[in-house]
């Protein structure tokens, strides 16, 4: 099979461009094409780029709802990619329902979520210079937008909350991503490590015991599925498609449903963390299950 990937950034570590990176390599290493000039389908990351004449497939995971911003017309692309592809891969059943609430039903459709390759991480060894500590905990994101503005939605705040409410007095917490000037509440307990490239992300996981994710409304973070893939246990909000990857074992903080009508989202919001649930999802994360998942998509399109 070959597949034309549409609208990635190879160089890019943000969420949908690592999603492709991982599916495409894995992909390459196990036989298939990757933009050959001669595919079988395009596979159209948030929006179609390029005309073809083969089966467009749009992979997506969620939309633009912020009132702050024109979102209506951010949103003309994906919904115009949306009604003209043959086919839709959505990150998560959360996923679905956001983007069918706004654009409508479609008929074929799979939900296949984010995945990773076991044997890659595997084979990178943990991070070293944390024995003294009992239980590490770490997380990690883009926290602040590049105009400066901190992404509330990613609840940092909540984060090191939880964190300070939770650990021992030996843990300690490393956040990973640009910190720009946010004021570190307990250096003694909590580490900021900076932007990491993504084998030392995975090699801070191997390390780790947990990893806290309690941002709101994503679909389905690579973070996380690469985190849990290391062993960490994941913390998460039940807001979003992150507790479809989370596993049975997370510690799932409930939070009242949202109706997917558009909001100023980009605000500090606080958790109870007493509403935890139990985790009922348990979805694969392996890419071998991922790229299995789509190929056989792919295949009804021939």
């Amino acid at each position: 099979m070959r597949i034309l990937f549409d609208h990635v950034d190879w160089n890019s570590s943000a969420g949908p461009h690592w999603a492709a990176r991982k599916l495409a390599e894995y992909l390459l290493l196990n036989g298939h094409g990757v933009d050959t000039g001669n595919d079988d389908v395009q596979l159209a990351y948030v929006i179609a780029t390029r005309k073809s004449d083969i089966p467009l497939i749009q992979r997506l995971d969620g939309i633009y709802y912020d009132t702050e911003q024109d979102y209506h017309s951010m949103n003309e692309p994906i919904r115009r990619t949306y009604e003209m592809a043959d086919g839709v891969v959505f990150q998560s059943d959360w996923s679905r329902r956001l983007i069918e609430h706004h654009f409508g039903k479609t008929d074929n459709y799979r939900i296949i979520h984010n995945g990773t390759d076991f044997d890659y991480i595997k084979n990178i060894p943990a991070a070293v210079g944390l024995d003294n500590h009992s239980k590490i905990w770490c997380c990690a994101s883009s926290w602040f937008y590049e105009d400066g503005r901190q992404r509330y939605i990613k609840r940092l705040d909540e984060n090191i909350r939880y964190f300070q409410e939770h650990s021992a007095d030996n843990d300690i917490l490393c956040v990973a991503g640009d910190m720009r000037d946010y004021v570190n509440p307990d250096a003694s307990k909590i580490v900021f490590v900076g932007n990491l490239e993504i084998a030392d992300l995975i090699s801070l996981y191997k390390r780790a015991d947990y990893f806290i994710h309690l941002g709101r409304f994503d679909s389905c973070p690579n973070v996380v599925v690469d985190a849990r893939a290391a062993g960490c246990q994941i913390i998460c909000s039940s807001l979003g498609g992150t507790i479809e990857v989370a596993g049975l074992d997370a510690i799932v903080i409930e939070e009242d449903e949202w109706d997917f009508e558009p909001f100023a989202y980009n605000v500090p919001s606080a958790l109870d963390f007493s509403r935890k649930i139990k985790n009922v999802h348990h979805k694969y994360i392996s890419m071998e299950c991922v790229a299995g998942m789509y190929l056989k998509f792919f295949e009804e399109f021939e």
